[in-house]
């Protein structure tokens, strides 16, 4: 099979990820990107060495473009998820994948009318902690779940809204603590647990100057019985690296990012897994390029062998309705039942 030609959508500071992820993988090439904004088109194409466009459309007619990375604010990730279905080009989309539930919905119809594929990036089920954590639960180890918790205490500075004519706004953004930095930990408890019966949230703007909340907890009840707490910030200082911890009737592990910091699981020897580096508590770039690679390769593995992707549109879309149901609950003080 010939290389996966990719184009990139959107030229901020998250494109370099998926830039330098094509770059490394054998099996893909990176011919062109696009952004409204000129300096930073001139910029990321002079860097790569590939053709810059100044209107996406052209990068959905362009011939070499086989999948597109939609890097941009993630208010506009509907638009230019669909559009891109619509060109018959498959999709690598940041998180989260749309604003709404409906919104989701779109995504995925385009997708599916137009048979291309989406993955959604959630570069944490590629941790071989979190895939160790879920077959635990899966073959019944840890007896009975009755406790899985995700604690996301970030900082996140008044520069770093000021600075953004996007983020911490309901059209743009969608949401603050919870569906811009807390998405990622959200969508592991749900790989891991599975989903969720019912919700009740508290989403507060406490500490920053922002439309979307800096602060939230929700207490929820999983479908297998379990209940759980979520809770998320961008308000603490100086912020800590998000924290899950999982009990059952036969044992408990704790984990700090990908790493497993606490180990009781009866009959089963802790698994040797090498450490994590980095971590995004208290800067948005702090994280490694693996996991797009991982995930981008997985695109073209499944497109190459005509199976989904491993975090699919409709993984991506679970996410986006927890999230939003603990907003609803919050502003109508209900128990939200999914």
């Amino acid at each position: 099979m010939k290389k996966l030609g990719f184009g990139i959508i959107g030229c901020g500071a998250i494109s370099h990820m998926h830039a330098g992820a094509i770059v490394e993988i054998e099996k893909a090439e990176l011919f062109a990107c696009t952004d409204v904004n000129e300096k930073s088109l001139a910029a990321f194409s002079g860097q790569y060495g590939i053709t810059p466009y100044d209107d996406y459309k052209k990068i959905l007619t362009d011939d070499r473009v086989d999948a597109v990375c939609i890097c941009t604010p993630s208010g506009l990730h509907k638009k230019f998820c669909i559009d891109a279905a619509n060109a018959k080009k498959h999709i690598v989309v940041e998180k989260p994948m749309a604003l709404t539930v409906a919104d989701c919905d779109e995504i995925i119809a385009a997708c599916e009318n137009n048979n291309v594929k989406l993955e959604v990036i959630s570069q944490n089920r590629f941790k071989e902690a979190f895939r160790f954590v879920k077959s635990l639960i899966d073959e019944g180890k840890l007896g009975r779940v009755v406790s899985a918790d995700i604690y996301m205490k970030y900082y996140r500075s008044p520069e770093y809204y000021g600075a953004s004519n996007w983020k911490g706004t309901w059209a743009m953004d969608g949401g603050g603590a919870l569906m811009n930095q807390g998405i990622h930990g959200v969508d592991i408890l749900l790989f891991i647990m599975g989903d969720v019966k019912s919700v009740f949230g508290f989403a507060r703007t406490l500490a920053r100057d922002i439309e979307v909340e800096d602060t939230a907890s929700a207490v929820v009840e999983f479908k297998n019985g379990a209940l759980g707490v979520i809770q998320g910030t961008t308000s603490v200082t100086p912020g800590y690296p998000r924290k899950m911890e999982i009990n059952g009737t036969k044992g408990s592990v704790s984990l700090v990012e990908g790493d497993i910091t606490v180990w009781d699981v009866e009959g089963v020897e802790k698994p040797e897994i090498e450490e994590t580096k980095g971590s995004s508590h208290n800067d948005p770039m702090a994280f490694k390029i693996e996991g797009h690679v991982l995930q981008i390769t997985d695109l073209i593995e499944a497109i190459e062998n005509n199976r989904d992707p491993f975090v699919t549109h409709k993984e991506g879309r679970r996410p986006v309705e927890l999230i939003t149901a603990i907003y609803e609950s919050s502003e109508t003080g209900k128990r939200i039942d999914l």
